[in-house]
């Protein structure tokens, strides 16, 4: 109470003339929450508006709210408390969110409050800080409102409480009964619905205590061992999960009973109607280094609390031999950084797999530290999959808990299933700093904030940006950490030694850990702070703050022990910092290995919520469709780079998150250096001659690319290269080449695994105009260069009909085109050889089968007109005569020895009316017969590009067609012959052509697969694996791009 006197007579409403009030209310604003769909929670309820905006008058306080309809309270509840509703927050001072907020919303020149997660120079949240600092924006991050308990730690004064125990209790009873049901036991837990799903905490426990009537009633299955919970950890977490136990009928054990009655126990026998839960203490978790390994010793060994935390390095554990072979479910609630010895290892639980200890069925890791306590919880889950399991005996994590091994749950996000209850309990806490921060505002500007230290002291310590664009005195260090933080892409390319560093002083106010990090960096070595906890002032004195920094360096142990030692002596120079150093360096030299992928569906679902840098070059007509796809994500940046500034403009605006950088690659390698360097992965869409200049950066810098072009020689020849640097070029993930390898290896891996062998093969493809904008002589209009589907009409060919091999030289390939019929009956087509189609035989893995065809799809006719162009020599690469069509085209007739176009066509066409009409039709409609002048006078075919462009390019309101058949015949031992077919007709529509689709779709979803770690192989290489097919066409099919397949089964009888 004495606080709202306070605050009422500072901000009184009286006669003063006082410049506090004349100052304009302070407005309050409440963010949208964006960065997760659970997120339901708020920073404050509408009982908490009420509640300030009772306290204070209007003059003085607004408050401000984004609508959301996914927020647990509604807006109309809001309103009612007093709040305005409204998108336009702009007039905030202080905006108030819970989660990060993204980049793009960010308002400058304001005060923001929210969780970070920026402290510990976590990467993924780098630019979110750098868009902050560049913004002038003040932040506070509630991790750091603290204050120092009497032990000295110090003790968050916002936070969810027991809320993450509470629905981890809840949802682990599920995996429990469906783990007890794949062992053979129907039980009540199997009825219990995951938390999310209740509408409140009191229905909850309700519906938990429905489930303990059943068991004390009904009883656990007779033969069903006594059930026991373990809980790690004396926190709020672990609370909360004891709160929802003990509305079980239950009985609290010691590890001595527990062991006594598995012993009686053990097998079953009559039901039992309760279950059993266990503290587990300290002396349960790790024992001294080198003491006995007798329980008595252990427990003797590992109860000093004090020389524990101060020295765990002189620790190893014990649980997995004390506890874990005798309890059926874990609910881990302890806290956990490197120094401290992990609960349960990988071998630990191998170890108890193979002695046949297989009691512990599921585990509850509410603390959720990947690879931290749990050392096989290596991803975190989510509210939708919130189980996989971890099968000790493969060393694998498989989604779901349907298989062998231990059901995990790692959720990092569980108090937003009771969000109503997390929000109220935080809003509660909050409340007296938001009273704080309006006694600051009476006097001061929070959006005009250059310096922290005239902050409340609660305020001060949350402090980590200022409005001068700076990080605050306490938070210096994150700037070494943004420059040398330890990064998933670095990892990957060291294999040395690390230790952990353990700094507990005045590391901020001393300037310390700026020179920490500085011996650091001038050592070449990559850190990641694990843990930080920054001290704050009590009655004037400074407390202590404490960091844990893992160290990496390439050049082994030596190495270690200088940097400690120089560290060590920085700290004594320093007296004033009062910092004690300690180190350990892992036993082991290591080399990072990535984690085992769980599976397609989950593996993209827990996926670290990191900026992905996506950098795509080329600014083309299938370029947008790319950056559409890629760009959905909230958290990929896609940095599109070309030559024209209106091109890459268009393609950037498709992605959610798009930036422009105009850039001639040719002509600028230390521009594209740079944009290679700072990208996770490259995607070249540019012309395939300069894929080259690309991929040799690529390979420098260690980074992925993907193309959509043909793997030409000069790629071929860079795959020894790419192996020793570790990286995938993935290249033909287009339409074709691209689809029609995917299409094509479904069928053939689905033939060699039902054990037959191929022996016809048959692929086609076209992209054309829909048959109704099919108006011109051609038959055809261009959606991009018209230079590829000349080039294309001169290629070389060779395929296999029969078992003969037939070679159609280039100038000869338009008098090849055949009539194709059979599979779009309404289509008119024609179909020409395509390159070589042989070199597919080793591609696919068939054995010499007797047709092997690849081949190009056109309107019936095309060829024919296309190569009256070719005979004429207009296709040719060659210096013009003339600087107009008119002195080209006669220069051209005479060297033929036609003396007119008109005898040229007459004999070309050899009596064909039609055909003679189409062809003098396009001379006069491409203007070949007036006297424009050549737009490259030293190349005609680029000329006749351009004409082409000029004339017959698909326009904007006509749509094109894309059609791929695929034909393939597959015999087996038993006379048996089945032939496969598969079809695509895809059409573009008013926002995208379908070659803009088929192209750039495929493209994008290689790359998502490639920069998701879902793509194994290293080199130069094409998608004939099922790791990239199967998931490309899942995918594409989820677009709307689907083959139509069907199979033909005919029995072969001897005679």
């Amino acid at each position: 109470m004495k606080r709202f006197l306070i605050s009422k007579r500072q901000f009184s409403t009286g006669n003063s003339t006082s410049c506090a009030s004349r100052r304009p209310p302070f407005v309050l604003g409440i963010l949208r929450e964006t960065y997760n769909k659970w997120e339901r929670r708020a920073p404050l309820c509408p009982s908490h508006i009420e509640q300030l905006l009772s306290k204070y008058t209007p003059e003085k306080l607004k408050c401000i709210i984004q609508p959301s309809n996914r927020r647990i309270f509604s807006d109309v509840e809001y309103e009612r408390a007093g709040a305005t509703v409204s998108d336009d927050v702009t007039s905030a001072n202080l905006l108030l969110g819970v989660k990060q907020v993204n980049s793009d919303n960010l308002l400058p020149n304001k005060a923001y409050a929210f969780f970070s997660h920026v402290i510990k120079g976590q990467p993924e949240n780098m630019p979110m800080l750098q868009t902050i600092l560049d913004r002038n924006i003040c932040l506070f991050d509630y991790e750091c409102m603290v204050d120092p308990a009497p032990s000295g730690r110090h003790r968050r004064l916002v936070t969810f409480g027991k809320y993450a125990g509470i629905a981890g209790m809840i949802d682990i009873f599920q995996a429990v009964g469906q783990k007890l049901l794949q062992n053979g036991f129907s039980t009540p837990f199997l009825n219990s619905p995951m938390c999310y799903m209740y509408h409140d905490l009191e229905e909850a426990k309700n519906g938990v205590k429905q489930m303990g009537r059943r068991i004390a009633e009904e009883g656990l299955p007779p033969g069903l061992e006594p059930l026991v919970f373990a809980f790690t950890g004396k926190g709020n977490v672990t609370r909360g999960a004891l709160e929802i136990f003990h509305l079980l009928p239950h009985e609290m054990i010691t590890l001595r009973q527990l062991k006594e009655l598995k012993k009686q126990n053990g097998g079953g026998g009559c039901p039992q109607h309760k279950v059993y839960g266990l503290i587990v203490e300290q002396e349960h978790m790790v024992k001294l280094r080198g003491s006995d390994d007798d329980d008595d010793s252990i427990a003797a060994h590992g109860a000093n609390v004090a020389h524990y935390r101060s020295s765990p390095f002189q620790y190893e554990p014990t649980f997995h031999k004390m506890v874990a072979p005798y309890v059926n479910v874990l609910v881990n609630g302890i806290y956990w950084d490197g120094r401290y010895p992990r609960l349960l290892e990988k071998h630990h639980v191998q170890e108890l797999f193979e002695e046949d200890k297989k009691s512990l069925i599921a585990i509850a890791d509410v603390s959720c530290d990947v690879n931290g306590s749990i050392e096989f919880l290596e991803q975190t889950t989510t509210i939708e999959n919130p189980f996989f399991t971890y099968n000790p005996a493969l060393n694998k994590s498989i989604e779901g808990v349907a298989e062998d091994g231990i059901a995990i749950m790692g959720v990092d996000i569980l108090p937003t299933e009771l969000p109503r209850e997390s929000s109220k309990h935080f809003g509660d806490a909050l409340i007296p700093l938001i009273d704080d921060f309006l006694v600051y505002c009476n006097e001061n500007d929070i959006c005009s904030l250059k310096c922290a230290e005239n902050l409340p002291r609660k305020l001060r310590n949350a402090c980590v940006t200022t409005s001068a664009g700076d990080l605050t005195k306490r938070f210096n260090y994150i700037d070494n950490l943004k420059k040398q933080c330890l990064r998933e892409k670095d990892l990957e390319k060291i294999d040395g030694s690390a230790m952990f560093l353990s700094l507990e002083g005045h590391l901020f106010d001393s300037g310390l850990i700026n020179q920490v990090l500085d011996v650091l960096e001038s050592h070449n070595c990559i850190f990641e702070i694990k843990e930080c906890c920054i001290g704050c002032k009590t009655n004037g004195t400074p407390a202590k703050s404490t960091m844990l920094i893992k160290v990496y360096t390439s050049e082994g142990h030596g190495m270690l022990q200088t940097i400690c030692s120089k560290i060590k002596a920085l700290a004594e120079l320093i007296s004033s910092s009062e910092t004690t150093v300690r180190s350990h360096e892992e036993s082991q030299n290591f080399k990072v290995k990535k984690p085992p992928i769980l599976s397609d569906e989950i593996a993209s679902s827990v996926k670290s919520d990191k900026e992905d840098i996506i950098l795509l070059l080329g600014s083309g007509r299938v370029a947008a469709s790319f950056a559409e796809y890629m760009g959905r994500k909230e958290k990929r940046k896609i940095i599109v780079a070309g030559e024209v500034n209106e091109e890459v403009q268009a393609v950037a605006s498709e992605a959610k998150r798009g930036e422009v950088v105009v850039l001639n690659v040719e002509h600028d390698m230390p521009a594209l250096a740079s944009l290679i360097a700072k990208a996770d992965i490259v995607v070249s869409l540019l012309p395939a001659h300069m894929h080259i200049l690309v991929a040799e950066e690529c390979i420098k810098t260690k980074t992925n690319l993907v193309t959509a072009s043909y793997v030409s020689d000069a790629m071929k020849s860079l795959n020894q290269r790419c192996l020793e640097s570790g990286i995938t070029i993935l290249n033909e993930v287009g339409l074709d080449p691209g689809m029609d390898h995917m299409s094509a290896m479904r069928i053939i891996d689905e033939i060699h695994t039902n054990g037959g062998e191929v022996t016809s093969f048959s692929s086609v493809c076209g992209g054309l105009p829909a048959p109704e904008f099919a108006n011109n002589p051609l038959l055809y209009k261009f959606s991009w260069s018209p230079r590829g589907v000349l080039n294309a009409s001169g290629n070389d060919a060779i395929y296999r009909k029969d078992s003969s091999t037939l070679h159609i030289p280039g100038d000869k390939l338009l008098l090849e085109a055949k009539p194709f019929e059979g599979v779009w009956s309404t289509l008119n087509l024609e179909c020409l050889p395509n390159r070589n189609a042989l070199a597919y035989e080793d591609l696919y893995g068939l054995s010499y089968p007797d047709e092997l065809f690849r081949g190009t799809l056109r309107y019936r006719g095309f060829s024919n007109v296309m190569n009256s162009l070719n005979q004429l020599g207009l296709l040719e690469d060659a210096k013009a005569s003339q600087s107009n069509w008119t002195g080209v085209i006669r220069d051209l007739l005479d060297e033929r020895g036609f003396s007119s176009l008109q005898n040229f066509i007459s004999s070309y066409s050899a009596g064909d009316v039609a055909n003679a009409e189409r062809q003098s039709l396009l001379f006069h409609e491409l203007g070949l017969i007036d006297h424009s002048t050549l737009t490259h006078p030293e190349s005609i075919v680029n000329s006749l590009c351009d004409l082409l462009t000029e004339k017959y390019s698909l326009a904007s309101d006509e749509r094109d067609m894309v059609l791929m058949h695929t034909k393939i015949v597959g015999k087996y031992d038993d006379e048996l012959v089945e032939t496969y077919s598969s079809s695509l007709q895809l059409f573009g529509d008013e926002h995208m052509t379908a070659m803009c689709k088929t192209v750039g779709y495929t493209t994008a979803i290689a790359a998502e697969l490639v920069l998701d770690g879902k793509v194994e192989a290293k080199g130069v290489i094409i998608p004939t694996s099922s790791d990239i097919y199967v998931p490309t066409l899942n995918a594409l099919e989820a677009e709307g791009i689907k083959f139509v397949e069907t199979k033909m089964t005919v029995e072969q009888y001897a005679a």
